[in-house]
């Protein structure tokens, strides 16, 4: 796992830090332009003379190791960016870090109420290129971007003419709308591009090529290039569909994590989500309120009495994250309330905050409203929460999550009758094993990156199967990194096959969409089209289904692994 946050200036030690490995990967990827790596560090000393705020945001390892960048300059009086650089350190094998860069920056951007982020990017026009073997390298850089919706500004000279800022390797304009829907008037245009090309080459008001280039520009507003590397999303030539039934948890009572610990754990992932919904056929019903008693069904007594006090213990916006654990003597409770955050917590970057306790009982909420939609005879409700859930033991919370929404729900099921809950999240769902495991009325299951590599480590391995009356109905299927669409649907289907044998009346889902490559928290290699094949092998089990929503931390991933694995869920089985 690594984290995303911003180097405000060269000052502290710890900036200083990391400035000094950004510049060092910035020399190793581009070491024919040395000059460049002084000025980064100049320009986070903010003189009176820029006009743009320098953005300069990093991805760091659990070791304090920079892994990449991302450099862009805000232009506020203009509300543009021009993204400079994101680059991974040539050292590290590709783990996201870019795409969750890139993420990281349009955030920030839309944050700042920014309408649009300019970049160069190397053209894939063979004839404009001096070095006709970096095709092959431009067109991936191109379809990077064009799966985030960034693509050239078409119809100008910028790309074909010779400045100071290309030195001749000619780039393309690539411009990001941040999914707001709006491109920029030609005048807007033609004003950010002069301010673009003074930054980055002190490219003067009077310079002939210049006049070139924005006498160029004259769609109004301007177009962007059709896409070349990425075909809009058709739906399946299948059978008929089913509605979606979805409850979601909404904006109110968000959890808001430090940047510095669990920032890809924010309140954008559901906006993703809801994206990708629109590709599908849903019906949305409102959320209903349910008793503690449903949440006390499968968690202690005390673990809600310490996150209920956070509401009067915190201020808002204050985070306790715990920093001391009873390892030795799990028995003995501390006394401060503070102090107790570390006895019920699993990990050092699961705050507690004063709406925790909110935020996690309106995702119950969300889990139990989807759940009696499936009790009273709907075969399909998806419960979209934010906090996830499936970490969240008996006695204890982590990893994001507060309460298990996903255990509730199958609790809830489980007195009208068998439930299997299968967790393919890439994270072991060690508290829904934690919640069942000696129970064999709740079949669990889960499918995941191996506890000796992944998140939460503890827990996951094959040999644990349950205790006591549980024991045989509980399976773990570990898998170590690289897992593809063809080995993560192989082994769906041992899953699916061992659940189909325990004879369930229902299906929890817990669904993660950190399986997919180039999730920030994850290791496996499943594609938007491995995800439809997921979704159309749960469909085909035929049983009612309940999912309820856990992790995914790229928000492209988000976007497009919900359109695609829903339209694997709608498709309607034959009968």
């Amino acid at each position: 796992m690594f984290k995303i946050r911003q180097v405000h200036d060269a000052v502290s030690p710890e900036n200083q830090t990391a400035l000094s490995a950004v510049v060092n990967i910035y020399q190793q990827a581009f070491s024919y332009y040395p000059e460049y790596a002084a000025r980064i560090a100049q320009l986070l000393k903010f003189t009176s003379e820029q006009e743009f705020d320098v953005i300069l945001l990093v991805a760091e390892t659990r070791k304090k190791r920079i892994a990449g960048f991302a450099l862009s300059f805000y232009f506020a009086r203009q509300h543009y960016a021009y993204l400079d650089y994101i680059v991974a350190s040539p050292k590290r094998n590709a783990r996201g870090y870019g795409a969750a860069l890139y993420e990281a920056t349009c955030e920030y951007l839309l944050q700042r109420k920014c309408k649009g982020l300019f970049m160069d990017v190397p053209t894939d026009d063979e004839a404009l290129l001096v070095n006709k073997s970096e095709l092959a390298v431009n067109r991936r850089r191109l379809a990077f971007y064009e799966r985030f919706g960034a693509r050239p500004i078409a119809n100008t000279l910028y790309e074909s003419t010779r400045t100071k800022a290309n030195q001749g390797f000619f780039t393309y304009l690539v411009f990001d709308d941040l999914e707001l829907g709006k491109t920029p008037s030609r005048r807007e245009a033609r004003d950010i591009v002069a301010r673009i090309l003074a930054a980055k080459a002190s490219i003067g008001a009077d310079d002939p090529k210049l006049k070139l280039i924005l006498d160029s520009i004259r769609d109004d507003p301007v177009q962007l290039r059709a896409p070349v590397y990425s075909k809009p999303a058709q739906l399946r030539p299948t059978t008929p569909q089913r509605t979606l039934e979805f409850v979601s948890t909404g904006d109110s009572n968000q959890i808001h994590h430090l940047r510095e610990k669990g920032y890809v754990e924010r309140p954008a992932r559901v906006h993703a989500i809801l994206k990708g919904l629109a590709a599908v056929p849903v019906k949305e019903f409102k959320l209903k309120s349910f008793p503690e008693k449903h949440i006390l069904a499968v968690h202690s007594p005390s673990l809600l009495a310490f996150l209920k006090q956070g509401e009067k213990q915190l201020e808002s916006g204050q985070l306790l994250y715990p920093n001391v654990f009873p390892v030795r003597r799990p028995d003995r409770v501390p006394k401060s309330w503070e102090s107790q955050a570390g006895y019920f917590c699993i990990d050092t970057f699961t705050p507690v905050t004063a709406n925790a306790y909110k935020a996690a009982r309106i995702a119950v909420n969300a889990a139990v409203t989807a759940a009696q939609r499936v009790a009273r005879g709907s075969p399909l409700c998806y419960a979209l929460c934010r906090p996830p859930g499936h970490h969240a033991e008996t006695r204890a919370f982590g990893g994001f999550c507060y309460f298990n929404n996903a255990a509730v729900a199958a609790q809830y099921l489980s007195d009208h009758g068998k439930v299997a809950l299968l967790d393919i999240d890439h994270h072991h769902g060690n508290g829904s094993q934690d919640i069942f495991y000696r129970r064999s009325d709740v079949m669990t299951v889960s499918i995941h990156g191996h506890p000796r590599l992944c998140y939460p480590y503890f827990a996951g391995y094959r040999d644990e199967k349950g205790e006591g009356d549980g024991k045989g109905f509980n399976r773990n299927y570990p898998l170590y990194p690289g897992v593809d669409d063809n080995a993560y649907c192989e082994t769906l289907a041992q899953a699916l096959k061992a659940i189909g044998r325990f004879g369930p009346d229902y299906l929890v889902l817990s669904l993660g969409f950190d399986i997919m490559a180039g999730d920030p928290t994850g290791t496996f290699n499943v594609t938007a089209r491995g995800m439809y094949r997921i979704g159309r092998m749960l469909a085909d089990t035929g049983l009612p289904l309940l999912i309820v929503q856990e992790g995914g931390y790229s928000l492209r991933n988000l976007r497009m692994g919900a359109a695609e694995f829903f339209r694997g869920i709608v498709v309607e089985s034959p009968a």
